[in-house]
């Protein structure tokens, strides 16, 4: 009897323990998925408000680069390095002419779709005075070359600045430190007294980028 009772007391005492184990049914398994729903926005909730107050949530959307880049109305920085042909290149020899310079990989997928329409709009703008110097970046001058030949662009391609070493090229290698460049592509539109009137950090088909060349014409 007393034995009997003690059992008793443990099993009500334990949480763990039951008597009998009830079958789950269909309205449990779809409360168990709804908590673990829960959870899972939660967990990717937190981690949305931590990206956005490091940041983080600009990247891509031009945040972060827009930050480094000159703003609209600033003079434009010395940019200083060698084309894909071996040519000593400074936009600032190019103080007179309107520019447009743009930031570009072959391995950045929106540059190569945007690759085709910026070609239609430099065969546009180029008559009429724009100078279009596109500068590769994170690649080789022959990747930058090749892929720019295979896709028929005919503007001046440029190489990463980076890729010069500081100790023989230190007007080249403080272009590297002075221009930083996070998004792909981006584009600067800079008038002919080398003011920058227009910064683009997304592709642009060949409308927009006909209209913002005519910007600083």
């Amino acid at each position: 009897m007393t034995h009997s009772s003690h059992e008793a007391s443990s099993t009500a005492s334990d949480p763990l323990r039951t008597e009998t184990t009830r079958p789950l049914t269909a309205r449990d398994h779809w409360v168990r998925l709804g908590l673990v729903a829960v959870v899972a926005l939660s967990i990717i909730g937190g981690a949305w408000v931590v990206a956005d107050r490091a940041g983080l949530s600009d990247v891509g959307g031009g945040g972060i680069n827009a930050g480094l880049l000159p703003s609209v109305g600033e003079q434009a920085p010395e940019l200083v390095t060698y084309d894909v042909g071996g040519n000593l290149v400074r936009l600032s020899a190019l103080r007179g002419q309107p520019v447009w310079l743009n930031f570009w990989g072959s391995w950045c997928g929106p540059c190569r779709a945007e690759m085709p329409e910026l070609q239609r709009a430099y065969e546009q703008l180029a008559p009429r005075g724009v100078v279009m110097l596109a500068v590769s970046l994170q690649e080789t001058p022959k990747q930058a070359r090749d892929y720019a030949a295979l896709n028929g662009a005919t503007f001046p391609v440029l190489a990463d600045p980076a890729l010069f070493p500081a100790d023989q090229f230190p007007d080249i290698a403080e272009t590297a430190n002075r221009w930083q460049i996070r998004n792909f592509p981006t584009h600067l539109f800079i008038d002919a007294e080398g003011v920058v009137r227009a910064v683009v950090i997304t592709p642009m088909d060949l409308r927009t980028a006909v209209r913002y060349g005519e910007l600083i014409l």
